[in-house]
């Protein structure tokens, strides 16, 4: 059996390693450098060991699409991004689907694992594969298997970068398929690596599932986000409410902080679009998006209250940001919410130094980023912002980050909690 892998990112790249144990598995994507990076088992989202690479022993990375040509599953795992104007941006998806429809063959299975809205893949997908490739779509109005035809399926993907504990082989898989038939095929090929199935009743629901998944988070993280905009107000602290509200059995335990990346923040714009075309406007979801997407303005204000109260001038300050990345435990600094921050800052003429000791980059918007503490001038920051802390590194910040700070007029922006309340100035 022949397995196709589009998109060798956060979802791809494990997905193909995992079914490469036991199948052939054609790893794709258009970046020839990242092909190049994977022939010599290096992952630049530090997301997969070398070990894993070394136990996939049929696995083929390449940028060639002509390795493409009659595979039995097509799996296709592109991101799936927004706009400016905050609606989807299925480009990467449609060039994909069209690379699928010219290698493919009767009776091959393609499967989405890409985050998109209800109706994506049977009503913008399938439309291509079949006009491209003169093929008919086998669904649940077919009359026979053994037609010249194709099958499709929605598989979401499940992966959260940087948890090393909820992988692939250990999440409950769901999977639809477009017929019966392709849903035992699809079965067969995820059972073999995932610990659970969950077989959807349809493509749709499993589309509508995945998509709500991230949704709920978003609402419930702008809830407590707007909750310590209160409590702050109220000049009662956020966490220690939190963790007074958290001895109840029921309380769902979320933290305030700033939403990036390229799922919460993202997902729920994909669903909030499939609403209005069908003519409701979901205005809690909408709700939840302009509280989560203004926060770095919120905190922008806080520390500008704070520079007026210390009679600190922002063109004269030095300000230490630790933490670029989208979120805690990975490299990728796409959508990230502290580079937004960092960009404001930036604005006010301040002098801002990053220190990110896991991010690939050494410099970003033209801000050098140092990769540890001791790289740093000691006594020579007015501020200190603690956005993203990675797990190796608490320890060392914790014990040393005071021998950064001048000694007068100092000011510490904790944002996500990592310092006992007493050391802050400000926090969520």
């Amino acid at each position: 059996m022949k397995i196709v892998v589009i998109g060798m990112g956060y979802v791809g790249l494990p997905l193909a390693l995992l079914l490469s144990k036991k199948d052939n598995v054609i790893g794709y994507d258009i970046n020839s450098k990242k092909i190049n990076q994977l022939k010599k088992n290096i992952d630049d989202t530090n997301e997969v060991e070398k070990k894993n690479f070394n136990k996939a022993k049929k696995i083929f990375f390449t940028n060639d699409s002509s390795y493409l040509k009659n595979a039995d599953f097509f799996i296709i795992a592109v991101p799936t991004p927004i706009k400016k104007n905050k609606e989807p941006d299925l480009r990467l998806l449609k060039k994909a689907t069209i690379l699928v429809a010219k290698n493919i063959k009767s009776q091959s299975v393609v499967i989405l694992e890409s985050t998109v809205f209800p109706g994506t893949t049977e009503n913008i997908c399938v439309p291509i594969i079949k006009r491209i490739s003169k093929l008919e779509y086998i669904n649940k109005n077919s009359f026979k298997n053994d037609v010249k035809g194709f099958y499709c399926g929605f598989c979401p993907e499940r992966v959260n970068p940087g948890d090393k504990e909820h992988t692939i082989d250990k999440i409950t898989k769901v999977i639809s398929g477009s017929n019966q038939y392709a849903i035992k095929k699809i079965n067969n090929l995820y059972k073999s690596i995932c610990k659970k199935i969950y077989i959807s009743s349809s493509i749709k629901t499993a589309e509508a599932a995945k998509i709500i998944e991230n949704t709920q988070r978003d609402i419930n993280i702008a809830l407590i986000n707007e909750l310590s905009k209160i409590f702050k107000l109220l000049k009662i602290d956020t966490r220690e409410v939190l963790a007074t509200a958290g001895t109840k059995w029921n309380f769902s335990k979320y933290f305030p902080g700033m939403v990036g990346g390229h799922c919460i923040g993202v997902d729920p714009y994909y669903l909030t679009y499939k609403s209005k075309s069908v003519g409701f406007k979901p205005n809690v979801i909408l709700a939840g998006r302009k509280i989560n997407d203004g926060m770095s303005n919120y905190i922008l204000k806080n520390i500008i209250k704070l520079y007026k109260k210390k009679n600190i001038i922002f063109t004269k300050s030095r300000i230490l940001f630790v933490g670029c990345s989208f979120k805690e435990n990975v490299t990728d600094t796409r959508n990230s919410k502290s580079i937004e921050l960092v960009e404001k800052l930036n604005k006010l003429k301040a002098k801002v130094d990053i220190l990110d000791q896991v991010i690939n980059k050494d410099k970003i918007k033209d801000i050098k980023v140092f990769k540890s503490l001791k790289s740093l001038d000691k006594n020579s920051y007015d501020t200190i912002i603690f956005s993203v802390i990675h797990d190796k590194f608490k320890n060392t910040l914790k014990k040393n980050y005071k021998e950064y700070l001048k000694n007068k007029k100092k000011i510490i922006v904790d944002i996500n909690g990592f310092l006992p309340k007493s050391d802050s100035d400000f926090r969520l």
